[in-house]
């Protein structure tokens, strides 16, 4: 009985596709840079976001045959949680690929762009998640303004120090 269980065992451990580690990467404004992501206001209610992705480092360009993919993709949200899902492609000049896209500024306020640059090798997982979370960038500030509003005032006891017991090792005051 032993004996089989040791090669069921043995068998799934080897039959297991290997994993890999993915590195998950929140891009605020200090991280992006000043031309990181561009914002334009085509309007009152709409604004053009450009994230711009430098492909100078890219694993392809230093080794052909190296299997890398990079996918784009716009996460709209509303009150009651996702509004939309879609891939955006891409325009390439040069060393660098822009990814752009408009929104109403109502939407932009809770919207995502996450870039996900892995690897096609058979492994699970691995590779880099960059999110982009756009109101880090419509409102600089937002991250701050949001830990404050979360922090609440706690009320600690009161304590009469006259009522502790002095140390042992001190004089009784006169």
């Amino acid at each position: 009985m032993q004996r089989l269980l040791f090669l069921v065992f043995a068998f799934a451990s080897f039959n297991q596709t290997v994993s890999a580690v993915t590195l998950h990467i929140d891009v605020t404004p200090e991280l992006a840079g000043s031309k990181g992501v561009i914002m334009k206001k085509l309007d009152k209610q709409t604004t053009r976001f450009t994230i711009r992705i430098s492909t100078k480092g890219d694993p392809a360009v230093v080794d052909p045959t190296f299997p890398f993919v990079r996918t784009g993709s716009l996460e709209v949200r509303g009150e009651r949680g996702l509004i939309l899902r879609c891939r955006i492609q891409p325009t390439a000049t040069g060393d660098e690929l822009f990814y752009t896209f408009d929104l109403e500024n109502e939407h932009a306020q809770s919207s995502w762009f996450v870039l996900v640059e892995q690897t096609v090798d058979g492994q699970v997982g691995g590779g880099k998640v960059f999110s982009y979370r756009l109101i880090d960038f419509i409102d600089p500030g937002h991250r701050e303004k949001e830990f404050l509003q979360d922090l609440r005032p706690v009320k600690l006891p009161q304590i009469d120090f006259s009522k502790l017991p002095l140390p042992p090792d001190t004089d009784v005051p006169k």
